[in-house]
């Protein structure tokens, strides 16, 4: 996990007395491996710091780790004996994260993968994704919540506190040694700028907020640029005009800061001068005076924007075959579960196709699997071409096989549907491929399960009818070749 962001190891190392590793390969197995496949960790770091607490943590909830540096040794070791996980770097010296991926699923194709990356690595990480890894994780990392605590801000939120513990023993300084007055001044004016020039350091936004008015005592240049007003603008503004919850937001803030004077990784928006609205997330904290009474709220806001859009990207992936565009089999179960209840539950039409490739398999050996990803690609062009946007639902349902979600659509309009997509598909000439396609509407005898069945065995009697046609009801075909 070599990068330059990260400070964990070396803090590590110095306080938990950790040896020094050279650059030989550590492979250590924490338990003994009966603990079966489902416990069974591989952990690959080039950082021997990072291997060792990480593997401490996981054998401390119950799993059994094995760790290396290696990556070639990682890879022995999944040829040697099967695992539940893999948790990988993505940057190491020997062969990159993208790499040790390609080929542990070579391996396994059943193994689990976990690349841990930096935010400027995202774009490797969902390489990653592509490549068959299940999820990822940003450094820096803690071990009891990988996702959360950013080190730049517990470091901000550190400095802020000690600056305060600072400017009140310089307080008492004053009040009992007179003598001293106009050095504690002086010390007090340059703390006073060092603070300030900190703050201003920051592209987070930092401001605190009055206990009396609730409006804006002071900003930073990072909240300025955040909420696009000016420094005049933006002090003395009500806290209510910033937050996207107004008033009553506030009111709640101030409710969970009164049960705990912390208050972490708050996600909201805030409204910017022009309208728009910015994702941020917030760390609140009380702010007492000398007398230990409460002066202010601080907040300690992080421009989320980019981050959401990376994970609702990476969200899509999930749910999306990249070969085709299309969902992929695992979100086809969901969604017709709840079309299946709709249509049943208030009484509307809904349909069904299922359809594969004829005579896809020779095809695809012939002239190999570039070939046949044109092929399937194809098919899932046809689909999205042919489909109503926004209302049928097309899946990847596995191989060569289709399915599209009809709702609001009837046998007369569905059977229409399957016959565009059957002759859009037939047209772009593969080389005399074509679709039998099974089209069933839903009817309340119907399960999910037999809803399927039903589509499949159409589909099935189309290709035994010759192929290239839609197969609504039996023995009716919709279509000739």
């Amino acid at each position: 996990m070599a990068s330059a962001g990260n400070a964990y190891p070396p803090r590590w190392e110095r306080a938990s007395g950790f040896p020094e590793y050279g650059k030989e390969s550590l492979a250590t197995e924490t338990e003994d491996t009966i603990g079966g496949v489902e416990k069974r960790i591989l952990i690959l770091d080039d950082e021997p710091g990072i291997l060792e607490v990480l593997s401490q943590h996981l054998t401390s909830v119950g799993y059994v780790c094995i760790s290396t540096t290696s990556p070639g040794q990682a890879l022995e070791f999944l040829r040697e004996k099967p695992f539940a996980l893999l948790l990988t770097d993505l940057r190491m010296p020997e062969m990159d994260g993208l790499e040790v991926v390609r080929r542990a699923r070579a391996i396994d194709d059943d193994l689990s993968i976990i690349v841990v990356t930096a935010l400027a690595e995202v774009t490797q990480a969902i390489q990653c994704m592509r490549l068959g890894a299940e999820d990822y994780v940003l450094k820096p990392f803690n071990l009891q919540d990988i996702s959360r605590s950013v080190a730049r801000a517990v470091e901000k939120q550190r400095a802020v506190t000690e600056s305060h513990e600072y400017q009140e023993r310089l307080r008492k300084r004053v009040d009992s040694a007179t003598s001293e007055l106009e050095h504690v001044n002086q010390e007090l004016r340059e703390t006073k700028q060092y603070l300030e020039n900190l703050l201003e350091s920051t592209v987070d936004g930092i401001i605190t907020i009055g206990s009396s008015d609730e409006t804006i005592e002071f900003a930073n240049g990072g909240a300025l640029a955040m909420a696009g007003y000016s420094r005049e603008e933006f002090l003395g503004l009500p806290v209510a005009h910033l937050l996207a919850g107004g008033a009553d937001e506030f009111r709640n803030v101030q409710r969970l800061l009164s049960q705990n004077e912390h208050l972490k990784n708050y996600e909201t928006g805030i409204r910017r001068q022009d309208g728009s609205a910015v994702q941020v997330n917030i760390s609140f904290s009380r702010v007492e005076n000398a007398r230990g009474e409460f002066a202010s709220t601080l907040a300690i806001c992080k421009d989320i924007t980019e981050q959401k859009r990376l994970e609702q990207e990476l969200k899509e992936m999930s749910v999306k075959d990249a070969l085709t565009n299309l969902y992929n089999q695992r979100s086809f179960f969901e969604r017709l579960e709840n079309e299946v209840e709709r249509a049943r539950r208030q009484k509307r039409p809904l349909s069904l196709l299922l359809f594969d490739i004829d005579k896809f398999k020779q095809y695809n050996d012939t002239r190999g699997h570039l070939e046949g990803d044109k092929v399937l690609s194809g098919a899932g062009a046809a689909v999205l071409e042919c489909t109503r946007e926004h209302v049928d639902i097309g899946f990847r349902y596995g191989g060569d096989e289709f399915t599209v979600i009809l709702p609001e659509a009837g046998e007369e309009q569905s059977a229409s549907i399957a016959e565009r997509i059957r002759e859009t598909f037939e047209k772009r000439d593969f080389d005399g491929l074509t679709l039998s396609i099974g089209c069933v509407s839903f009817s309340e005898e119907h399960s999910v399960r037999s809803f399927i069945e039903k589509a499949d065995a159409l589909m099935y009697e189309a290709k035994r009818a010759g192929g290239n046609q839609v197969r609504k009801t039996a023995p009716e075909v919709q279509t000739s070749k």
